[in-house]
């Protein structure tokens, strides 16, 4: 199964959920979308507004491939998942975003070994027949400093 998120930008993403649905459509592959507040609905996938953030995130568990737009939140939880990872930047151009700082985040997944970008919507197809390897040491940055927080607190006088 392969999983699909636009996530919640009130901009469409008929780019990507059209050429997800295409791929359904060729492969016969189960293929779930979170079309968020997007007006392209597609025709050969099951999909979804918005669920639950434990209903999302067992999807994303049993998916072959994560497919996400370039948002942090996606792109982490498919990461402590340990889920192959496939990002597609929102682009302004497209009117898919209102600047395109989502570039420099799918720009980071792969230079970091995280996972594929695709720039081009024509490569997604071959992208997802041969997604890359789920990234297996992946750690928020955030952990050192919660470690370092918690051996502080640990060390505190308790009080009686």
């Amino acid at each position: 199964m392969v999983y699909v998120t636009v996530g919640t930008m009130f901009l469409d993403f008929a780019r990507l959920v059209t050429a997800v649905d295409a791929i359904a459509r060729a492969t016969g592959e189960h293929v779930i979308v979170q079309t968020g507040m997007g007006t392209t609905i597609p025709e050969q996938c099951e999909h979804f507004a918005f669920k639950p953030r434990e209903e999302v995130l067992a999807i994303q568990r049993d998916a072959r491939v994560v497919v996400c737009h370039a948002g942090i939140g996606c792109v982490s939880d498919a990461l402590r998942l340990g889920r192959p990872l496939i990002v597609v930047p929102r682009r302004k151009h497209f009117n898919e975003h209102m600047n395109d700082h989502q570039l420099e985040l799918a720009r980071a997944v792969e230079a970091r070994g995280w996972g594929r970008s695709v720039l081009d919507i024509n490569d997604l197809s071959a992208a997802c027949a041969n997604p890359p390897l789920p990234h297996g040491n992946y750690a928020p940055a955030s952990a050192p400093l919660i470690a370092s927080l918690r051996q502080f607190i640990a060390q505190l006088p308790k009080r009686p």
